[in-house]
């Protein structure tokens, strides 16, 4: 004979798909890392430690996540769009990159002007940001101390990931509060059933001929 459940025990297993719900809902953020190639060890580093957050609903995007054979400036620029956060791995490689420098970053400062980015910079080694306009800024590790200075680089990145996280959970707090965009089936009109009425003849004999209706012109893509 089955043994009743008790109800504590009952009211834990309703409980769990209302977590599991929650946890579903939760807003996704997305992070624009831009860093030299050079740097390719510091990316990789960072995003291990980044490893929680990654299974938590943050996406790193970076430049080897573009397939072969993809347009270079139109996947930067859309993901730069889709992004909330721009990480840039700050280095003298970093600085001296026309693309990373004058292209990304400066896309990336104009957007979070704009209210639309969060920009945060990471200084991987030693390099002149002092001498830029990031100067103004909260720059991690902390007091923009880079890696090498550390204890150990895995605990200048610990720190690095912590400051991150605060700034992930900002976003989340203000996407939560934003309103659902409507869907798409949503926005669409109702089809009804009623038929237009037809047009009235003016003449019985006079067979009027419908005219062809004029198409409109396509859409331009952003």
């Amino acid at each position: 004979m089955p043994q009743a459940t008790s109800p504590a025990k009952r009211r834990e297993v309703a409980a769990k798909p209302k977590s599991r719900r929650r946890a579903a809902e939760k807003p996704e953020v997305r992070i624009f890392v831009s860093y030299s190639h050079a740097d390719a060890v510091s990316q990789t580093k960072l995003r291990t430690h980044l490893a929680p957050w990654r299974r938590d609903g943050v996406t790193l995007w970076y430049d080897e996540n573009i397939e072969p054979g993809a347009d270079l400036n139109i996947e930067i620029a859309r993901e730069l769009r889709r992004a909330h956060i721009f990480v840039a791995l700050f280095s003298p490689a970093y600085l001296d990159s026309n693309y990373c420098w004058n292209i990304e970053y400066k896309r990336a400062m104009g957007r979070r002007a704009r209210g639309g980015m969060r920009v945060v910079a990471v200084v991987v080694k030693p390099c002149a940001w002092k001498q830029t306009r990031a100067a103004g800024f909260k720059l991690l590790p902390k007091d923009g101390v880079p890696p090498e200075r550390w204890s150990s680089s895995d605990a200048a990145f610990a720190n690095v990931a912590e400051g991150i996280g605060e700034v992930i959970k900002a976003v989340r707090r203000e996407l939560a509060t934003m309103p659902p965009k409507p869907s798409r089936a949503a926005s669409k009109p109702k089809a009804t059933n009623s038929r237009p009425s037809s047009p009235k003849k003016v003449r019985a004999t006079s067979s009027a001929k419908p005219r062809a209706a004029a198409q409109s012109p396509s859409k331009r893509k952003g």
